[in-house]
């Protein structure tokens, strides 16, 4: 019997100790993705100036665009989580947060797969995109995205775009983020109360398109550069995430490691002595 445990606590001890190499291989892998998404980051500050300097010099909320002007209180919610696991519960608080705005006809798009699975338990009804890559897919998965939120807007009449997804802070850190994308937000920036006439501004500027179709073209670019910059910090999120995670579950493993090397040791002094004292005594036996 004393055997038998001295064999099956080495098993586990030899399982434990593979199994702590692995998550710390896993560990250093999301480690290193993080510090290769940190330095192929995607900036948008010159671009994002001159979006902000067309929309300061003319003001576009007279215009009746459904990107400006709420039709509908139906809302449409965007959740950016994973299509891997290991991230302490990450994603789950992202469906969390996209569950409270919940409202009889709200649909949710949904990116990763732990995203759609948890949306289908909550029953709620949704339209699946893939996770984010860390390639340069995810510049195909941003228009995916936009295609399918201006078709949803404009066709279905949904009033409002929210997205939800986690933003990395720090290396160890990460937040629930929620931005408003439509109505959007940069029409409305920094404008007084008062909403100038077309004649009053067309004497300042003057539009060659005309303002429903540059508010179109200004929404879809602005939508554009912050889906990217926040895709990409949701997969920061993602891999710092999983590092922290999986620190912990060496930290776990190693605490295991060390009771069982203490059991082992235990068990194995035990059967030493066992086997002293039977020699021991068989000896006597033959005096």
């Amino acid at each position: 019997m004393a055997t038998k445990t001295l064999a099956k606590l080495k098993g586990e001890m030899l399982f434990n100790s593979d199994l702590t190499r692995l998550v710390s291989v896993m560990k250093d892998i999301a480690a290193a993705q993080y510090q290769v998404m940190e330095r192929n980051r995607t900036h948008f500050d010159r671009y994002r100036d001159a979006v902000d300097e067309i929309v300061k010099s003319y003001d576009f909320r007279r215009s009746k665009h459904p990107f400006i002007r709420q039709r509908s209180d139906k809302k449409l919610v965007c959740l950016v989580t994973t299509d891997f696991g290991f991230l302490g519960g990450l994603n789950m608080k992202v469906v969390q947060n996209g569950m409270k705005l919940a409202e009889k006809g709200t649909h949710y798009l949904v990116l990763g797969d732990r995203g759609v699975n948890y949306i289908k338990e909550y029953g709620g009804e949704s339209t699946a995109f893939e996770g984010i890559n860390i390639d340069a897919t995810r510049y195909d998965l941003v228009e995916k995205v936009i295609r399918k939120m201006k078709e949803m807007v404009l066709k279905q009449k949904f009033g409002r775009v929210v997205l939800i997804y986690p933003k990395s802070i720090a290396f160890a850190t990460q937040r629930i983020e929620s931005l408003n994308l439509i109505p959007c937000p940069i029409f409305f920036k920094d404008k007084p109360p008062t909403v100038p006439t077309q004649p009053e501004q067309s004497k300042q500027i003057i539009l060659e398109s005309s303002p429903n179709e540059v508010v179109d073209y200004l929404t879809t670019l602005w939508l554009r550069h912050r889906l990217i910059e926040c895709f990409e910090s949701a997969k920061m999120s993602e891999f710092g995430a999983r590092t922290m995670h999986l620190e912990e579950s060496s930290q776990t493993l190693s605490k295991i490691n060390k009771q069982l090397k203490l059991q082992y040791f235990k068990a194995r002094r035990e059967k030493i002595d066992q086997s002293l004292r039977e020699t021991f005594t068989s000896q006597l036996i033959c005096e």
